[in-house]
């Protein structure tokens, strides 16, 4: 994102190559790290503008970096480059880095008078090494510096990521001076990120930031985390604002309804963790919402959705909640996760009351803690559901009985007539085989189906283990849907380097797996391959992935 001007041109020139030497003293640059939320690298700062004399003693760096920084500047061609493209280029640094680069250029030490993208963080300034007292000082005084610069030079600050979690006694009077001073018209995103346990009161977000008539009307997106927020009348208009996150924020229902009234063109808006909201309205006057994200919100009983656009609905965590939809057209993405404490009731919630709540929903995600599935045999249906995915979770604490019966998901199925894909999550200890019955090959009969599911087409079976419900429920759904193309049975539960894991471990590496999990995974694939493979009718893709050789190894 172009700091101060946009780039006319999409991207620089395919033969322009940059090759920016450090100042003198200068540590190399760290790696860029992603920053997961916002899916792009934090930024650091040296703490202050670049002077000319920090200019001119960049040049003697071991003996020769001015004749250097000369060849570089003239193999690059910076000078001709166009005013735009330096900035596009400048502004895809980090702060850090882009305060480097202003020390060995001219031209970059220009264009880092109007550097606008501000995301301070511990780890983006290079404090993470440092003791906790020396880096909560460092960050605090870095922090104070980059602000007060760029606001005694005139540089409008474009976006102010403010990661402040490391500081548990930063003074409320800092917080409010470097928003006052920041938060000006051209201001597009703001995020404040606290401490979630602060020595004193949590910090009272100053409503005056947001009061600026010009500087409310440009904010687009608003995070804060870990303070307090109380609307007041003199609360701006924040007609561009679309993307609102609210994370431990301390916030009444009036005051959140005041702010939402505030808020025409929201897109999305995510409620996390907030404390005083009861019943959380979300009102007509937002025709814009599209996501709207409640998580782990545990006072929360009601839920009263009439945005009439709303097309993603996400709730995690807390006790089962009264939700109501007046207008649900729209809306055909449901994710729904009952916390692991809370009264479990999930499954037989979701089946029996989102037909009448979501009837348009196209996909649907399910996750339920400690409940053995009992869903009810009911008539109503999800005609529109496509995508169905369903999470049985469980705990090495209190593990199910071998009689949890996961037959019982059939009524899910039979009650989706165009169901085309269907993906079973059981987590490790969720459900434990019967040494009873393993070997005994009547225990794996065909149970005779009352449905035919003839739009399913993808199934998959993570945590595929030797449960005899698990095992019949896979058995049944292949005499069941006659136009099934594939069949995959995970037995690493999500483990194998195939898997949406892959990333975490990076390389291509598979998670670690106990020597437990492998015992039963091999077992798994042997049972798979007795009784599965032999079912699955010509023309259906069957594939069983099992632990790997090279890295799963077990338990040391």
């Amino acid at each position: 994102m172009p700091p101060a001007r946009r780039c006319s041109s999409p991207s620089p020139p395919a033969h322009v190559r940059v090759h920016l030497l450090p100042p003198r003293g200068s540590p190399a640059s760290p790696a860029t790290t992603n920053n997961s939320r916002r899916h792009r690298s934090p930024a650091a700062d040296t703490g202050s503008m670049p002077s000319s004399a920090e200019t001119n003693g960049a040049t003697c760096q071991q003996g020769d970096i001015s004749h250097g920084a000369q060849y570089t500047r003239e193999e690059l061609g910076f000078k001709k480059l166009p005013e735009d493209i330096v900035h596009y280029i400048h502004s895809h640094l980090h702060v850090q880095d882009a305060a480097r680069a202003a020390c060995v250029s001219r031209v970059f030490l220009c264009s880092w008078r109007c550097y606008s993208d501000l995301m301070l963080s511990v780890r983006a300034l290079g404090l993470a090494e440092k003791k906790y007292e020396e880096k909560e000082t460092s960050l605090i005084d870095k922090v104070d510096k980059i602000l007060k610069n760029h606001y005694s030079n005139g540089v409008k600050v474009k976006t102010l990521s403010l990661d402040l979690s490391d500081c548990k006694n930063i003074n409320a009077s800092y917080l409010d001076m470097w928003l006052e001073i920041s938060v000006k018209s051209g201001t597009t995103e703001l995020d404040l990120i606290l401490h979630p346990i602060m020595d004193e009161n949590y910090y009272s977000f100053p409503c005056s930031v947001l009061s600026d008539k010009a500087a409310a009307s440009s904010i687009q997106t608003l995070f804060l985390a870990s303070c307090v927020f109380q609307s007041t009348s003199t609360l701006g208009c924040l007609k561009r604002l679309k993307s609102l996150n609210l994370s431990m924020v301390h916030i009444t229902e009036e005051g959140l309804g005041h702010f939402l009234s505030k808020c025409s063109a929201l897109e999305r808006l995510v409620v996390y963790g907030c404390s005083g909201i009861i019943c959380l309205r979300i009102p007509w006057t937002l025709q814009q919402l599209k996501i709207l994200h409640i998580t782990t919100c545990k006072v929360i009983q009601m839920i009263v959705i009439d945005a009439p656009n709303l097309c993603t609905l996400y709730f995690d965590g807390g006790p089962l909640v009264e939700i109501s939809v007046r207008n649900s057209s729209q809306l055909k993405d449901v994710s729904m996760w009952s916390d692991y404490l809370s009264a479990p009731g999930m499954l037989a919630y979701a089946r029996a009351r989102l037909p009448s709540i979501t009837p348009n929903v196209e996909s649907l995600t399910l996750r339920s803690y400690k409940e053995n599935v009992d869903t009810p045999m009911l008539s109503s249906k999800l005609i529109h559901l496509k995508n169905l995915e369903i999470g049985v979770l469980g705990s090495s604490v209190e593990a199910f009985s071998p009689s949890y019966d996961v037959f019982s998901l059939v009524s899910f199925l039979d009650a989706c007539p165009v169901l085309e894909s269907f993906i079973l999550w059981v987590e490790q200890d969720a459900l434990r085989y019967n040494p009873a019955v393993v070997g005994n090959d009547e225990k794996y009969t065909s149970r005779k189906p009352e449905c035919r599911h003839n739009s399913l087409r993808q199934v998959t079976i993570k945590g595929f283990c030797l449960a005899k419900s698990l095992v019949e429920l896979t058995i049944h759904i292949l005499e069941s849907a006659p136009c099934l193309e594939r069949l995959m049975l995970d037995t690493t539960r999500g483990c194998h380097r195939s898997s949406r894991f892959r990333a975490l471990r990076g390389s291509g590496q598979c998670l670690p797996m106990t020597m437990t999990a492998l015992a039963e995974a091999h077992k798994a694939v042997e049972f798979a391959g007795r009784y599965i493979a032999g079912r699955v009718p010509k023309g259906v893709e069957f594939q069983v992935i099992e632990p790997c050789s090279g890295c799963h190894t077990g338990d040391p």
